[in-house]
C-alpha cells in the first residue's frame, strides 16, 4: 500500500512539473524591439540639434537602394533564420507600384557581399556607390513560445505523444523598414509590421523552428509591403 501511494505521489509530482515547466512563457517584445532597431539613439543636445538641421533632399522620382539587415548575432528563444530570395521578392511589387505612380525611378538591392559593416553610415556609403538617393533598410526578428495544452498531461503515458495534439507553438515575427536620405541621413519615415502564428501539433511530429519562423515571417512581410507603399507615398520631396 505504501509503495502504491509513493508511485501515485511521484506520478502527480511528474505531472505537476510537466504542466509548470511547459507553460506558455509569452514573448519578450522589448528584446525583439531592440533587435530590429537600425541605430542606437544618442541622448545629448548636440545630437538633437544636428538632427533638426537635416532636411529632406529627395528628387522626384528618386533612386532607391534596399538592404535587408542580416539577422545574425542576436539570441532569443528561436532557431537561426535568414532572409530568402522569396522574402526579398516582395519589393518587386512595391517597386512596380511606386514606379507607376512616378515616385521612384529605380529600385535595386544592396547585396551582402558589398557590406562590411551593417551600421547606418556604412550602408549609406554602399548606397552612394550605387548612386542611390534613398536607402530603405528592412530588419526582422522572431521568437517562438512552445508549451503544452490541456491534452499535454497525456504525454506522461508516453504513447499519446505519438498521436495526441497536446503541443502548441506560438511564433511572433516582427519586421520594420526605415527610409533614409543617402546624402545627409535624414530619416523620412518608418514602418513596422508583425504576425503571430499558432501551431497545434503532436509532440513527436512538430514543425522545426525555422519552418515556424518562415511562416510568420511571410505574413509579417505581406503587411510590411503595404506599409512601405504608404510610407513612400507620404515622403517629403524637394
Amino acid at each position: 500500500m505504501t509503495l502504491k501511494l509513493l508511485l501515485i505521489g511521484l506520478h502527480f509530482l511528474a505531472l505537476s512539473s510537466l504542466v509548470v515547466g511547459c507553460a506558455s512563457k509569452g514573448f519578450n517584445r522589448g528584446e525583439l524591439s531592440e533587435q530590429i532597431s537600425v541605430v542606437k539613439p544618442v541622448y545629448d543636445d548636440k545630437a538633437i540639434k544636428d538632427t533638426y538641421n537635416k532636411k529632406a533632399n529627395l528628387p522626384k522620382p528618386f533612386k532607391l537602394a534596399v538592404y535587408f539587415k542580416d539577422p545574425k548575432g542576436f539570441q532569443s528563444r528561436h532557431a537561426e533564420w535568414r532572409w530568402t530570395e522569396h522574402d526579398k521578392a516582395f519589393m518587386d511589387d512595391v517597386a512596380k507600384d511606386l514606379k507607376a505612380q512616378g515616385l521612384v525611378a529605380e529600385v535595386f538591392p544592396i547585396i551582402g557581399t558589398l557590406v562590411e559593416d551593417q551600421n547606418l553610415k556604412a550602408l549609406r556609403l554602399v548606397a552612394a556607390q550605387h548612386q542611390a538617393d534613398a536607402l530603405l533598410i528592412v530588419t526582422g526578428t522572431g521568437q517562438i513560445d512552445r508549451y503544452i495544452n490541456s491534452w499535454g498531461w497525456t504525454y506522461l503515458l508516453v504513447l499519446p505523444a505519438l498521436f495526441v495534439p497536446g503541443s502548441e507553438a506560438d511564433t511572433l515575427f516582427m519586421t520594420s523598414a526605415s527610409l533614409w536620405d543617402v546624402k545627409n541621413e535624414f530619416l523620412y519615415l518608418t514602418a513596422e509590421a508583425e504576425a503571430i502564428t499558432s501551431d497545434n501539433h503532436i509532440a513527436a511530429f512538430g514543425k522545426r523552428d525555422i519552418e515556424l519562423l518562415d511562416s510568420a515571417k511571410t505574413q509579417a512581410l505581406g503587411k510590411l509591403k503595404e506599409a512601405i507603399k504608404k510610407m513612400i507615398q507620404g515622403t517629403k520631396f524637394q
